[in-house]
């Protein structure tokens, strides 16, 4: 018995750990010895191969910035992060943000080609990266992660996808950034490079905030939804919307540019746009600019280094506060264009523009 029982205990050392719910464990041990499970050789990145579950039972820590962690091979893959980290090299500070590597490639979690769709990862931290701490494609699930110094997005993803309970921090490009109608919700994007929040057509960002990024807080394509978010102490636009979007119930204040800036036939409705601009380029610092056919209803609007509104000919607003803008209340249109209710005090206040 005892010469059996050498050999299949051989056997057992070589097999993956499996979790008893069959989750395919990952961790530090297996990635460098011996890779983690069939397909993954030892070594990073950790590949997957198979779909299924798989789960972090150790932090993951990368030996150089072109490393990447772990790499999807195939669609319909779970990945649990378990409340540990994936950790790199790169570290990213100052104002404007600097990171300490300057060309690496290394993601934390990434796919090998663009047939990889339907990847999730949650629960769980990733810094340092050479590239992105994210970068998958569409249909992609993140939740609650926190992502930060990665060398440029701190999350990057495609078409149909959602990012919700993220965090992403100081990384040297954009905070978070989607294709097509992706959703993003209850996230925070600050002290990023560029861009805090960037979405591409038909998308959501809701109940998010977005501050002190270099570049503006939130951009969003066409046909967007930006709804319930705050973005403030930008360098520059709070909020940038392409043509038909709908921007309702944001705060946005103290942005280095226009609070909200929309393309053609946006809605901007509820919104309070207070304290933007830079002093010495007023004539470019409104609280919301529009360009044609938009619809501006029942905003606040105070204290902006420019105009209150500046609206083209053919956009009509109604029912809004303008109080107290430098450069003056309301521009760009004909008294035709009011459709009643507003209140206007300050200067350039003009009676005709504000019944």
């Amino acid at each position: 018995m005892r010469s059996l029982s050498i050999p299949l205990l051989s056997m057992a050392l070589a097999l993956p750990a499996v979790a008893s719910d069959g989750v395919l464990e990952i961790n530090q041990t297996c990635a460098i010895q011996t890779g983690c499970f069939a397909g993954d050789a030892a070594g990073y990145p950790v590949t997957i191969t198979a779909a299924g579950s798989y789960r972090l039972t150790s932090s993951l820590t990368v030996p150089d910035e072109s490393t990447s962690a772990i790499r999807v091979a195939t669609s319909d893959v779970g990945i649990d992060l378990n409340r540990f980290a994936i950790v790199g090299v790169v570290t990213c500070s100052g104002s404007p943000l600097i990171c300490s590597h300057g060309s690496g490639t290394g993601s934390g979690v990434d796919r090998t080609d663009l047939t990889v769709h339907g990847v999730s990862v949650a629960n769980g931290a990733i810094s340092g990266m050479g590239f992105s701490g994210v970068a998958l494609g569409d249909q992609t699930e993140l939740t609650n992660l926190r992502v930060r110094w990665n060398r440029v997005d701190g999350i990057l993803f495609g078409d149909g996808s959602l990012a919700r309970g993220c965090t992403a921090y100081q990384n040297g490009d954009d905070g978070i950034s989607g294709g097509a109608g992706v959703t993003v919700s209850d996230a925070s994007a600050y002290q990023n490079g560029n861009d805090g929040i960037l979405v591409g057509i038909g998308s959501t960002v809701t109940q998010s905030a977005a501050y002190d990024n270099g570049g503006a807080g939130m951009l969003a394509a066409a046909g967007t939804s930006i709804l319930a978010n705050a973005a403030y102490s930008n360098a520059e636009v709070g909020i940038l919307v392409g043509n038909g979007a709908t921007v309702s119930d944001n705060a946005a204040y103290q942005n280095g540019s226009d609070g909200i800036t929309a393309a053609a036939g946006a809605a901007i409705t509820g919104n309070a746009a207070y304290d933007n601009g830079d002093a010495n380029l007023p004539a470019n610092d409104d609280g919301i600019q529009c360009a044609s056919g938009c619809v501006v209803r029942d905003n606040s609007v105070r204290g902006n280094s420019g105009h209150g509104l500046n609206l083209a000919s053919d956009s009509a607003y109604s029912e809004n506060v303008v109080t107290n803008n430098s450069t003056g209340t309301v521009t760009g249109l004909g008294s035709a264009n009011t459709r009643g209710g507003n209140y206007c005090a300050g200067t350039g206040t003009a009676s005709a523009f504000c019944p």
